[in-house]
């Protein structure tokens, strides 16, 4: 069952990844895409916490993402964790994007993508690494 999840999760981060990048040079959807960069990382890190063992995804406080994150690499003595710092980046503007009283700025916005573009690419490594059942993919 776990390697079925992480492919979701895989198919579910590349999804919104994806619909970042078409978004991304739009102003018009410089929310929209931002939005999709927090979610996309959310979705490769439910991929790697499955992967490596955890259960429940169920609670809605990503905040605790990257300490779970960590947790497990810790475990499996994984050093390195320089995606966790984009992850932190990423979730910590979840509110800002989704409610905040003013349009992003650009720089804003340029340093969600690439937080984003960084997290995808260290997850992918990392899931590849690790060897986790079910990550085998093509893209990214």
């Amino acid at each position: 069952m776990a390697p079925m999840k992480v492919r979701l999760y895989i198919q579910r981060a590349t999804d919104l990844f994806n619909g970042m990048q078409l978004t991304r040079g739009d102003d018009l959807y410089k929310n929209s895409s931002a939005l999709l960069a927090i979610h996309s990382a959310i979705s490769y890190t439910d991929a790697l916490r499955t992967g490596l063992g955890e259960e429940n995804l169920s609670d809605d406080n990503h905040n605790q993402t990257a300490v779970a994150l960590r947790r497990l690499l810790n475990a499996r003595n994984v050093r390195e964790q320089n995606g966790i710092d984009h992850l932190q980046y990423l979730v910590s503007r979840k509110s800002l994007v989704s409610y905040g009283d003013e349009r992003l700025s650009e720089n804003e916005f340029r340093g969600l993508v690439t937080k984003a573009e960084r997290f995808a690419k260290w997850a992918n490594g990392i899931g590849k690494r690790l060897r986790i059942e079910g990550w085998n993919h093509d893209d990214q």
